[in-house]
């Protein structure tokens, strides 16, 4: 019997161009098509999905060298987009060795970016029509792919850049969460209270924000972002621990229609100051509305102590006001507000609580400027709670009994 011989032969070396696995599947979709395009808008394009498609950083400068080589013209419906420079000139151009040169070649057709036509000469070359400038036969490289996947190319680099965007918002939050805590965490140092571990979150919350910086992948970002937030909130319930009511109206209110009675509740929460604040006449904390007139000293006098009656002797800071008034929050844009800014708010927000400006300024004048955004501010979180019907109602109430 014939002895077999169990080995597979070695194919022998032709010279031709061996097709790869990656360049027929990157190559897998192009149906061949010469479609009219712009040449500069093929390339622009290209060149912006380069970090969405995770292309190696001199791909973008190599098929740019490519791309001058090829003519405008070149880019009509039906014409062959090919060109043929040699190996010296790319090396030179690149500032590439030969060997160097290969291996970027040869990537650059594994990646579907360009298509090797040989002819078996072993040399590049083109002929195009005297008349036309059509190039007729080449030998070189197609750089039809390119231009068959700009539609790929653009619906990545919008793709990316919504990532970014999504990753910008998200870094904010980030920055946003850290800042609340940091301010709750003063606080609490500032004023010694005490079940709460001041030191320890607001150490957790710097640690945390760090990484977040300059991160460009929303999905990095998002636990950040989430353990931030649970921080926040389990500092806000700590800080909770040691807040007051500010006032009970268990009466109807003067002037309140019969048909929207106030419901009897304890008043939103407010949250002691993070930075104590001096007492000052309610004159120069926000004066009096135009409506109400200027305040004599004993209305000054008067106003003051009603006040620290309203806060029930603790300050009150514009962040930690903020913080428990989500109305405010829409009209004022500073990342470090003052008691202006929350002042301006709660004016619009009372005219979309429907409070009259003369019922406003009475309340200036009672509680002070301050005083009265504050009160304005809690009018609003419980109407918003459909707890108050009545706004105005029960502003004037509030400040009869002050």
């Amino acid at each position: 019997m014939p002895r077999v011989d169990s080995e597979v032969p070695l194919h022998p070396k032709t010279g031709r161009r061996v097709v790869t696995k990656a360049e027929l599947q990157a190559t897998a979709g192009l149906s061949g098509i010469l479609e009219e395009l712009d040449r500069g808008r093929v390339l622009s394009a290209f060149k912006a999905a380069v970090p969405a498609m995770g292309f190696p950083r001199w791909v973008p400068g190599t098929v740019d060298t490519f791309f001058r080589y090829s003519r405008k013209a070149d880019w009509q419906a039906g014409w062959a987009r090919v060109v043929w420079p040699s190996n010296e000139e790319l090396c030179r151009h690149l500032d590439l060795s030969l060997s160097g040169l290969k291996k970027r070649i040869r990537k650059l057709i594994d990646l579907g970016l360009i298509r090797a036509i040989d002819v078996g000469t072993g040399k590049r070359w083109g002929r195009r029509c005297p008349r036309t400038q059509q190039i007729l036969q080449a030998c070189g490289f197609d750089l039809s792919p390119v231009g068959e996947r700009m539609p790929e190319f653009l619906a990545a680099s919008a793709e990316y850049e919504a990532l970014l965007q999504e990753a910008k918002a998200l870094r904010a939050q980030c920055s946003a969460w850290s800042r609340r805590v940091l301010s709750m965490t003063d606080h609490g140092i500032e004023n010694g209270l005490q079940g709460g571990d001041w030191l320890v979150w607001a150490a957790e919350a710097k640690t945390l924000a760090q990484p977040a910086k300059g991160v460009s992948d929303p999905r990095r970002l998002v636990p950040i972002e989430a353990r931030l937030k649970a921080l926040h909130y389990r500092v806000a319930d700590a800080i909770q621990a040691f807040v007051e009511p500010v006032e009970c109206v268990d009466k109807e209110p003067q002037g309140s229609l019969t048909d929207t009675p106030i419901t009897t509740t304890t008043e939103t929460m407010i949250a002691k100051a993070i930075a104590r604040e001096g007492s000052r006449p309610a004159q120069e904390e926000g004066g009096v509305g135009g409506e109400v007139g200027t305040p004599t000293q004993p209305v000054v006098a008067a106003t003051s102590a009603a006040k620290d009656d309203l806060l029930r002797g603790f300050p009150m800071n514009p962040e930690v006001l903020l913080h428990l008034v989500p109305a405010y929050r829409d009209w004022v844009s500073s990342s470090r507000p003052d008691w202006s800014d929350v002042e301006k708010a709660s004016q619009v927000v009372r005219q979309h609580l429907q409070i009259s400006a003369h019922t406003y300024g009475q309340a200036q004048l009672v509680l002070g400027g301050r005083g009265a955004a504050i009160v304005v501010g809690t009018i609003a979180t419980k109407h918003a709670a459909k707890m108050v019907h009545n706004p105005t109602g029960y502003l004037r109430k509030m400040v009869e009994q002050h």
